[in-house]
């Protein structure tokens, strides 16, 4: 709660001396209303005017130091124009000022704002004021070490975005502004020119990479733990193994020997060895490792990367793009995929045994990917199968393939029931089918965004258990419960899904009712945003990496 002090010791505190005075039964104009003053005091003087030209009777009416920051607690006292209108300062000494009006009748709130600089002591008549109807500024901080305060100098404003990094600074008047973003953890300061009414997207100054200082000290990768949520909850990755700093973008260095045979000939052998620095030597440590990277660039990888347990990949304060063959998990647990792009891989035809970006299989377990992005793969860009479970899948992008994730195969492979996957705050666009195929296991998704597929948002087929809630789809089918049907059309009843839809925003008058659901309900708890125009927005704006 803000503690309301008097206006001495406010002003007292800011080194100010203000005494405020309002007129009473005024009727003159503003010039013929300006007190004296004194060698040793200055006034400020003005008069309040509504929209249509008519005086603010009674507006709330304060002044601060332009340079003055609110701490959250403390809050000046406003005063009050009189009956025409008009109002004055007395006892302002030299400096910069901003003057803030606000006036609330009824339904309609007004405001305005003005800066005075007073450059010695003297009278200032500033020209009337005239209010206008407030707006706000919006938008999201990305925050990526502790949280962060947003604050506008000269006004009485102190916003903490919330737990995803939305914050709104309302009841502002028209104008244009320059807005304070201090991070808490180690009170870095970004500025942000805005103009009332603007949404914005702020990067936290900690994610800059000029900003980024690497060291022993893992608060900042337990820190990435802590968001860690859904059925990866508790997922580990490098932690209490070593820094492996990738210093290079090589993947592989080609090394010829020539190999004499006999008197007369001689071979040349090439070897392939794995370079030093690489991401790929980084990736096959049989240690835990968490993995950065020295300087952003393009990481090309020549073979499937078979990665080992207990590692984070984390690209955050880098734009580290992952291109030609993929990642690929067997038997592991505890892996983390972090502010990644993987992009443009070496094998561009519909083959089903082309490698995915990440492909998940044989029992992996605890694994996590976030931020994100997925594109220009020809098939499918992630793949979760082979009775691997406890998977989440979060604030990620999924663009230009046939289907973005299949979770599960076929029942004539593998029964995959045991599986476990959640998915949050993804973003899928231009998918010639769907967005996920989801066979067997128990699949949760939540608050994503399905903008532009070919077929439906969530096929669940073969015994899955498909719990789709406040997601938001601009497509005519949201959820498939059948992936195969017959000659005549008919579908397979031994392929049917259970897909339960919950509280979504359907764009389109999109296929909404299924009838078979089995109560799958997921054993952790998790908080969901509503499915509307906002998390279109946060979606779109905050998925994939952040550099």
């Amino acid at each position: 709660m803000m503690r309301r002090l008097n206006k001495c010791f406010l002003w007292e505190l800011l080194g100010v001396l203000l005494c405020v005075a309002a007129f009473v039964g005024c009727s003159q104009d503003s010039n013929s209303k300006v007190a004296g003053g004194t060698e040793a005091e200055s006034t400020i003087a003005f008069q309040i005017k509504l929209d249509d030209g008519k005086p603010a009777s009674m507006a709330r009416v304060r002044i601060l130091p332009q340079d003055y920051l609110s701490d959250g607690e403390t809050m000046a006292d406003w005063s009050f124009s009189d009956t025409a209108g008009y109002v004055e300062f007395l006892g302002v000494t030299p400096g910069s000022y901003t003057v803030e009006a606000r006036l609330v009748e009824a339904k309609n709130a007004l405001g305005a704002v003005a800066n005075v600089k007073m450059d010695s002591v003297d009278n200032y008549v500033l020209n009337s004021m005239e209010l206008k109807g407030l707006t706000v500024i919006e938008g999201f901080v990305a925050q990526s070490r502790g949280t962060s305060v947003l604050r506008i100098a000269g006004l009485e404003r102190f916003v903490m975005p919330d737990s995803q990094g939305y914050f709104v600074i309302d009841s502002l008047p028209h104008g244009d502004y320059e807005i304070l973003v201090e991070n808490l953890s180690d009170h870095e300061v970004s500025k942000v020119s805005a103009q009332s009414g603007d949404t914005l997207f702020v990067v936290d100054t900690s994610l800059a990479p000029k900003e980024i200082k690497f060291s022993s000290d893992w608060s900042w990768h337990n820190e990435l733990l802590a968001s860690a949520d859904g059925y990866a909850s508790g997922v580990t990755g490098g932690k209490g193994g070593k820094i492996c700093m990738v210093t290079t973008t090589e993947d592989y260095l080609i090394i010829e020997d020539t190999v004499v045979v006999d008197d007369s000939t001689t071979e040349v052998q090439t070897n392939a060895l794995v370079a030093p620095g690489s991401l790929r030597e980084c990736a096959m440590l049989d240690t835990s490792a968490w993995i950065l990277f020295e300087k952003s660039g393009t990481y090309n990888l020549q073979r499937p990367l078979r990665i080992a347990s207990n590692k984070t990949i984390d690209g955050r304060g880098r734009n580290i793009r992952i291109t030609g063959m993929g990642i690929l998990t067997d038997l592991d647990s505890n892996l983390i995929f972090e502010n990644l792009t993987f992009s443009d891989p070496s094998i561009t035809t519909l083959d089903t045994t082309s490698r995915r970006a990440v492909s998940i299989h044989n029992e992996t377990h605890h694994v996590w990917i976030d931020h994100c992005t997925f594109e220009k793969y020809p098939l499918i860009e992630v793949d979760i199968k082979r009775g691997s479970y406890n998977v989440t899948l979060s604030w990620s992008r999924f663009e230009n393939a046939q289907t973005g994730i299949l979770f599960g195969l076929t029942p004539d492979l593998v029964v995959d029931s045991v599986q476990t996957f959640t998915m949050h705050h993804n973003y899928f666009t231009n998918m010639e089918t769907s967005g996920v195929v989801a066979r067997f296991g128990k699949i949760h998704a939540y608050n994503n965004y399905f903008a532009n597929l070919g077929y439906a948002g969530v096929e669940c087929s073969d015994s899955a258990s498909c719990l789709v809630e406040k997601n938001v789809f601009g497509i005519d089918k949201p959820v498939s419960v059948y992936r195969l049907w017959t000659e005549d059309g008919d579908p397979v009843a031994e392929t049917l899904g259970f897909a339960k839809l919950s509280e979504n925003w359907m764009m389109k008058d999109s296929e909404a009712s299924l009838e078979e659901y089995n109560d799958y309900k997921p054993d952790y708890l998790f908080v969901v945003d509503v499915a509307d125009a906002d998390l279109i927005w946060k979606v779109k704006n905050l998925s994939g990496p952040q550099y």
